[in-house]
């Protein structure tokens, strides 16, 4: 199983966060006129640990969890949720993959305009960076 499919299986199992978004976790993109609040995962590197027998199949990348929501408490909420259930997570994740530590990095918040001419807020985002060292 890969990691992205682990962390999938492991955050629809959540029930603080799958109270906020559902089902509605997608990898990279949602698709258009997805009902708030959502996530979206993204993978943004991934590097892997060698030793001088090469590969220790030991890796951390670092995925970057995007909510998108009509108000920014709702996004802030879901996040807030998400840090509960993955930060410090040590065990098998989503029934197939050996996650040693899963730490969060970072937060920031993003904000869209639905209607550049009106200046009308459209989607408030936050996106939290984990990274979560795994064997591979």
């Amino acid at each position: 199983m890969l990691i992205e499919q682990a962390l999938m299986t492991f955050l629809l199992a959540q029930d603080g966060i799958t109270g906020y978004v559902g089902d509605r976790i997608y990898y990279v993109q949602a698709p258009q006129e997805t009902p708030q609040p959502y996530m979206v995962i993204s993978k943004v590197d991934g590097p892997r640990e060698h030793s001088h027998d090469g590969s220790s199949h030991l890796a951390h990348p670092r995925f970057q969890l995007s909510v998108f929501a009509s108000t920014y408490s709702d996004a802030k909420n879901c996040v807030a949720a998400l840090q509960t259930a993955l930060d410090g997570y040590t065990g098998t994740m989503g029934g197939g993959v050996y996650v040693g530590s899963a730490l969060f990095d970072d937060e920031n918040d993003l904000t869209w305009v639905d209607d550049e001419n009106s200046g009308a807020p459209g989607l408030y985002g936050v996106v939290a960076d984990y990274i979560i060292w795994h064997e591979e």
